[in-house]
């Protein structure tokens, strides 16, 4: 299988529908033939891969428990209860479904300290492998932390690799050619026509994140953006058609 970069991928699992990056998530993605979707792996206190996206549980929690993920082992968060009763997932468990569903998965890597970018990178991907998930046609992985993505480069060189950008300061510029990146993940509402063809004329892909707007997902692929990061995967592809 050659890989082939979707349209739409589900924003963590799909989490306008299901409750963000937990298993109920990626299954209703899947299920609903979402093809790709896109997590957030961090690692607990004792160094296991978990699915979440923030350094603190604050927002996230349905009993208003509170402090950062990462002070906590992964016993300690396997109790810990999110909105509408879901739980943290490890990755193993996610990659486990979606590969019962022949799934595609974007991992970000997303260490809590920027110390442990590095070892975020390796633990990551330890599972992928223990779970069988290192086929360049189903994984890439992408980072906002240069030293994970240097990493990634080092131990899984054939994986490829997307920048995050967040900011207008073009500071990726230099860390996109020394980790030979596949794509450029930028923040939509900062992409400008200008800004796209430079990154496509530099011989990048292109995708956006989050865009929740069938009508601005519509222009930005008429400029030249590939791919969409969304909530709500099933509505976008739909409206793409």
């Amino acid at each position: 299988m050659s890989f082939v970069l979707p349209t739409v991928l589900g924003h963590r699992g799909a989490r306008s529908v299901k409750t963000e990056n937990t298993i109920e998530a990626f299954a209703y993605a899947c299920q609903s033939g979402v093809r790709w979707v896109e997590l957030d792996a961090m690692l607990s206190k004792d160094g296991e891969a978990v699915v979440f996206h923030d350094e603190t549980i604050d927002r996230m929690c349905e009993n208003r428990e509170t402090g950062r993920l990462d002070e906590r082992t992964a016993e300690q968060l396997r109790s810990v209860t999110l909105k509408n009763g879901a739980k943290i997932p490890t990755l193993a468990q996610v990659l486990d479904v979606l590969n019962r569903y022949n799934g595609c998965v974007n991992i970000e890597i997303k260490p809590s300290r920027p110390e442990l970018a590095r070892e975020t990178a390796r633990k990551v991907w330890q599972v992928v492998r223990d779970r069988r998930f290192d086929d360049p046609a189903r994984l890439f992985f992408s980072s906002f932390t240069w030293d994970a993505l240097k990493e990634t480069k080092a131990i899984a060189p054939h994986i490829r690799r997307g920048v995050l950008v967040e900011d207008v300061s073009g500071d990726w510029r230099p860390a996109a050619k020394e980790v030979e990146a596949y794509s450029i993940n930028y923040d939509a509402d900062l992409l400008t026509p200008e800004l796209i063809r430079e990154i496509k004329d530099g011989g990048y892909h292109l995708l956006a994140y989050t865009v929740n707007d069938a009508e601005q997902a519509k222009k930005l692929r008429a400029q030249g953006v590939e791919a969409f990061f969304c909530d709500d995967p099933l509505f976008m592809t739909k409206a793409l058609g």
